[in-house]
């Protein structure tokens, strides 16, 4: 549809969109079920659920009331593989696509430094791509394979800090902790 972002979508409508997407999602129907049934399984493709069909929405509904009217759903927080383009989650089926619909890139990081619970003015340093999830975090993961390094800064702002890193990194945080 030569659609790049969501503001394209909602101009187009979203009816049109979803009338183009079912369209897409139902054009070879007739492939699947000579597929499915050259591979001798049974499928009732009659009486079939789609997923992108009202009555099998409002049956998923339906079944999520029951367990939350049971006190079996919860409220929380998890992380999500997300488009920033569309501004909507990526299910499983999209991160298995090829690498004609799925690329992967080069994310920015976040360096975190936290303090070390036994040692004034030590702190152990670690990098993340997903910084919304650090308040959450209870633990720095270390690698058995990783050399690890001490570095005390002799001047700047982290003079008579340390700094506990992997030494392979070292290089990445020269501005900050100095060249020495």
């Amino acid at each position: 549809l030569g659609i790049d972002s969501v503001d394209q979508i909602e101009k187009m409508g979203i009816d049109k969109f979803n009338d183009a997407c079912r369209a897409s999602v139902l054009k070879y129907t007739n492939e699947w079920q000579n597929y499915v049934h050259r591979q001798a399984r049974w499928v009732d493709f009659e009486h079939g659920y789609k997923t992108l069909n009202i009555p099998y929405m409002e049956s998923v509904m339906w079944a999520f009331k029951q367990l939350y009217d049971k006190g079996l759903a919860y409220q929380g927080y998890r992380v999500l593989p997300y488009c920033p383009k569309d501004r909507t989650p990526l299910s499983a089926h999209e991160l298995r696509m090829d690498a004609d619909v799925y690329q992967d890139r080069q994310d920015t990081t976040v360096s975190v430094a936290v303090k070390m619970r036994d040692e004034d003015d030590a702190y152990a340093v670690f990098w993340t791509t997903t910084p919304w999830t650090v308040p959450t975090n209870f633990a720095i993961v270390v690698g058995g394979d990783i050399d690890y390094v001490e570095v005390r800064p002799t001047e700047g702002k982290f003079a008579g800090k340390k700094f506990y890193l992997g030494k392979d990194l070292l290089p990445h945080y020269e501005k900050e902790l100095g060249e020495n």
